[in-house]
């Protein structure tokens, strides 16, 4: 074990995470460290990994220390870091590899890369890819991929499984295949293997035979489809149901992949699977095991700096010569002597005799010896104040955690943030331009009739004019005939918080629909359920866009008793007896971090005439929010 130095401080981002679950693996961890010994001691490296001998700090290389900290908790589980801090002159680089294996040998490995800030993207490290060759990780509750593997019809079950995984964090890859084309299976798995190669450990991939292709395209919707010769890249949390959210899972194309640079290919894939490593927001498990590591790295520096200090304190006892025994005599017992001075007490003048004759080697009782002393002490005395100062900065570093934690967990939250708004942003520009279409298709066809100086303006009617906030949304519930808003505004009105004016008048657009459906079912126009009248809505009437409405909850969700409690709203008692109702029908307002807002109604056209509102605000808790 070394003294720590102090590293420089020149700026580091977060490039790249790889990160995967291990379940019934006894020797997992052995194979972690039989990798990472390895990846040290490789010839482009040649790290002297074998001085990490526990929790330490230590220097492998010229520019390069290594430290590890370790937790045995009660429960019986072990989480470990190993932390390699290199600055060889070409900017600062990071790399953890975190483990954590409870007793039942289930666990994660973890490996993060911190790179130069400026530096363009990173790569995901050898190492993460060798641990996953020895280690069979999971995404979610699929494998995760070492590599891409050729699928066949029979592996479709399971694949379509890791797809709609609501744990699966990495992208899936999918290449599909037919039988137009005359090229050989294995050439185009060999090409894809390749273009891939740089997702292994963040990714999982699949090549689709013809038939695997076809079944697998008969399953999902059109907008979801896997063309032949192409490599579709999915997000986590696919909405097959929303065909707008196709736009998320982009497609490299037959023709890309035909007319552009292979490396450049590869490059622009690994690079697109590092970014998303690093946004997507880890487990709450995982960051709570993240801080007790961290502050078992800031407890171990402090550690070490007080080692120096205790070592400096020994080297100044040492640095005069000491008479044979030890110095434990000190503590011993002073027979009464004869005083040689009368006015000092024999046992005071016996310890002193000890005491300089111990400390300094002197034999006899001078002014010399004495003021030898009185220095020794000074300067043990002087390393006082570090040891304070040393406590004071433990305290320091406590606070400056705690604030980091809340900021990643600000930063985790606005990420997600910012990713569902540019996701909407880009549904928004694409309804506005085949709006835009249609409206000019539209005066194309009225020229044509001679009725192309037709008025354009919408008639002016005040449930025209939408709201612009929560509050005043709430506030004109009563320009709807069929239905009522039963809840409490509070959390409507919180989402005002957010300046959003868009969701506000989104929310009002919906209730126009819910209120038009209620009334048409009223009337006996219509029979049947909102999401068929959603999808039957003809051209020219407002409606509610695919995906938006979930007829119910997730059937974990409606199984588990706290998650269902907390969609029991208050109706009226012609309802319901006791106030209350279940409410699992939705309307997903928008897409926003952890806030996302929704509308949980009741649908009681078909006997009251009304669909009743329950709640608006932000989105209730489920085992993904949890």
């Amino acid at each position: 074990m070394m003294p720590l130095s102090v590293p420089t401080t020149d700026p580091t981002a977060l490039g790249c995470r790889s990160l995967f679950r291990v379940q019934n693996q006894p020797d997992f961890t052995d194979l972690v460290h039989q990798q990472l010994y390895a990846w040290c001691k490789d010839d482009r490296k040649r790290w002297d990994a074998d001085q990490i001998t526990g929790p330490g700090v230590y220097e492998v290389a010229d520019g390069v220390t290594a430290s590890l900290v370790r937790d045995e908790r009660q429960d019986g589980s072990i989480i470990e870091r190993y932390r390699f801090h290199q600055d060889e002159g070409q900017g600062i680089w990071i790399t953890h590899l975190t483990t954590f294996a409870d007793r039942n040998h289930n666990g994660w490995v973890w490996t993060d890369v911190f790179q130069p800030t400026g530096r363009g993207s990173a790569r995901v490290p050898r190492l993460a890819k060798n641990i996953l060759e020895v280690v069979d990780g999971l995404d979610g509750r699929h494998p995760l991929t070492a590599r891409p593997v050729r699928a066949g019809t029979d592996d479709l079950e399971e694949i379509v499984a890791a797809l709609t995984d609501d744990q699966r964090r990495g992208f899936l890859f999918l290449a599909g295949a037919n039988d137009a084309a005359d090229i050989p299976q294995s050439e185009w798995a060999r090409y894809v293997d390749k273009l891939l190669v740089g997702t292994a450990g963040l990714a999982s991939a699949y090549v689709l035979d013809s038939a695997a292709t076809r079944e697998l395209n008969a399953q999902l919707p059109e907008s979801h489809r896997v063309t032949p010769w192409t490599i579709r890249t999915f997000h986590p949390n696919p909405e097959f149901t929303d065909p707008q959210d196709s736009i998320r899972h982009r497609v490299l194309s037959t023709a890309r992949i035909i007319d552009d640079n292979a490396n450049r290919l590869r490059n622009r894939l690994a690079e697109s699977s590092c970014r998303h490593s690093t946004t997507i927001a880890l487990p709450r498990e995982l960051v709570r095991i993240d801080r007790v590591l961290r502050g078992l790295l800031d407890e171990l520096i402090v550690d070490e700096t007080l080692d120096v200090a205790a070592a400096a304190s020994e080297a100044i006892l040492e640095s005069a010569p000491l008479h044979s025994g030890d110095r434990e005599q000190l503590l011993e017992p002073v027979d009464a002597l004869p005083p040689t001075d009368p006015t000092v007490p024999a046992t005071i003048w016996q310890t002193l005799t000890r005491v300089v004759s111990t400390v300094t080697g002197a034999k006899d009782v001078t002014i010399d010896a004495v003021n030898h002393l009185g220095k020794l002490a000074t300067e043990a005395l002087s390393l006082r104040p570090q040891v304070a100062d040393l406590s004071r900065l433990r305290d320091r570093l406590r606070s400056v955690q705690t604030e980091r934690n809340d900021l990643e967990d600000l930063n985790t939250e606005l990420n997600q943030r910012l990713t569902d708004s540019r996701d909407e942003f880009a549904v928004f520009r694409i309804d506005l331009a085949d709006a835009q279409a249609e409206v000019r298709r539209l005066a194309r066809e009225l020229a044509k009739l001679d009725r192309g100086d037709v008025d354009w303006n919408l008639p002016d009617k005040p449930i025209d004019t939408p709201p612009i906030s929560f509050e005043d949304l709430i506030d004109r519930f009563g320009e709807f005939d069929h239905v009522v808003f039963t809840g409490d505004e509070k959390p409507a009105l919180d989402l005002d918080d957010h300046d959003s004016a868009d969701w506000a008048i989104a929310t009002w657009g919906y209730l126009r629909v819910l209120d038009e459906y209620c009334a048409e079912r009223s009337d006996g126009t219509y029979d049947r359920a909102i999401a068929d009248y959603i999808r039957s809505r003809q051209k020219g009437h407002a409606t509610i866009p695919p995906g938006i409405h979930a007829p119910d909850e997730t059937a974990q969700t409606y199984n588990n008793t706290k998650f269902r409690r907390q969609r029991q709203f208050k109706v009226p008692p012609e309802v319901d007896a006791d106030g209350y109702a279940y409410m699992g029908e939705h309307i997903k307002i928008a897409k926003y971090g952890t806030v996302s807002p929704r509308m949980h109604i009741l649908n009681r056209a078909s006997d009251h005439g009304k669909i009743y509102v329950g709640y608006i605000g932000r989105h209730l808790v489920n085992f993904r929010t949890n």
